[in-house]
């Protein structure tokens, strides 16, 4: 009686399929949306150029007003006319008038 040698099976084309499935999907999964996926890189690349924005944007708050501070210590005229359109005041012989709007 001959003894049969144990020769394993061909894996068949939808048996590798399902074997590439089942190990591929938890793994491209992990990637997606796992804690250091790319959703959340996503996410905190877009935070990021949000927050840059914002930086430059009160940069440039900070130039105009430090430009306005200067010009308020330096300038007589800027202060003459803050003066008048804020508080109201006038030179000596002049008249303020003041214009209401009804609706």
């Amino acid at each position: 009686m001959k003894r049969r040698r144990f020769r394993p099976t061909a894996l068949t084309s939808r048996r590798k399929l399902l074997l590439i499935a089942l190990v591929a999907l938890p793994v491209l999964a992990v990637f997606t949306f796992g804690n250091r996926g790319l959703l959340k890189r996503f996410e905190l690349e877009s935070r990021y150029n949000q927050a840059h924005e914002d930086m430059y944007q009160e940069r440039e708050t900070g130039d105009s007003l430090r430009g306005a501070i200067e010009r308020l210590k330096t300038d007589s005229l800027e202060v003459e006319k803050l003066a008048r359109e804020r508080f109201g005041m006038a030179r000596k012989g002049e008249e303020v008038y003041k214009i209401s709007e009804d609706k």
